[in-house]
């Protein structure tokens, strides 16, 4: 299997953080992928828990398939911006590759654009089959290898260095899935947003903190560098003058077997 990245966590925690305040006005992505992964979920009783739930903005429409709602996050400033509209009894900081919940204890996992910050997904993936509750459903997404581009290999092109994370293929990740007892599905979405700007591109991806890579900071792109990936991006504008950034996103779902084998 391909070697992906591997995250120092209070990094990835202070990233999003930073990203907190003003995260809403750049989650277009999060967005698009909320509305697909949303039919999934049937309504159950019980609880339902949003790993890696950022501000919680959309806590009210997956309230109407559960009656009992946690959001869990690894950054503590996204939780203060969830508590603006949820009572802190509803939130808890905690890392998603080991929750703090005990066995079968969850109805419903819900996870939207996380798991690609996971250092080992088939062990998130076995501590998710841990909580969820027999019958218990799942549905969540990871960012997968082929997104960014073409910013990705216009950022390699400008000084040779990856500026990307590493992410599992979809084959892989599919396979990795499919090794629990569980019965779920997966499936790889394409989705291509668009730019007037190289600037507003890269305003969008701080703007929810997936500027952060894994690997240290080596300081900022000097003015001749940054032109030079301006240039490099305004090549790739389509038909309609507009810049595409492409995203390749995998979706796991499914249910845990009502008996185990």
């Amino acid at each position: 299997m391909r070697l992906v990245s591997h995250y120092d966590k209070s990094r990835v925690a202070r990233q999003f953080g930073r990203a907190a305040v003003g995260y809403a006005e750049h989650d277009h992505l999060q967005r698009q992928v909320l509305a697909q992964l949303l039919p999934y979920l049937r309504p159950q009783p019980g609880l339902l828990v949003d790993v890696g739930c950022g501000p919680a903005h959309h806590f009210q429409r997956l309230c109407q398939v559960s009656n009992h709602y946690i959001g869990i996050d690894l950054a503590p400033a996204m939780l203060a911006q969830a508590a603006q509209h949820l009572p802190p009894a509803q939130l808890m900081l905690a890392d998603m590759e080991q929750l703090p919940l005990a066995d079968g204890s969850v109805h419903s996992l819900f996870s939207n654009l996380a798991m690609q910050w996971g250092n080992d997904l088939s062990g998130l993936l076995a501590e998710w089959y841990r909580v969820l509750a027999p019958g218990g459903q799942l549905a969540a997404s990871t960012v997968l290898a082929g997104s960014l581009w073409p910013l990705s290999e216009c950022f390699t092109a400008v000084d040779g260095q990856p500026h990307t994370n590493r992410w599992y293929g979809f084959d892989e990740f599919a396979l990795l899935a499919g090794r629990l007892p569980w019965q779920v599905e997966c499936q790889e979405l394409v989705i291509t947003q668009e730019f007037a700007t190289v600037a507003a591109m890269l305003r969008e991806l701080k703007g929810v903190g997936a500027n952060y890579t894994a690997r240290e900071q080596q300081g900022l792109f000097s003015r001749t560098r940054m032109q030079r990936l301006y240039q490099a991006l305004e090549r790739h504008r389509n038909a309609r003058g507009l810049l595409e950034l492409q995203w390749r996103i995998g979706l796991v779902t499914g249910r845990k077997e009502l008996e185990e084998n």
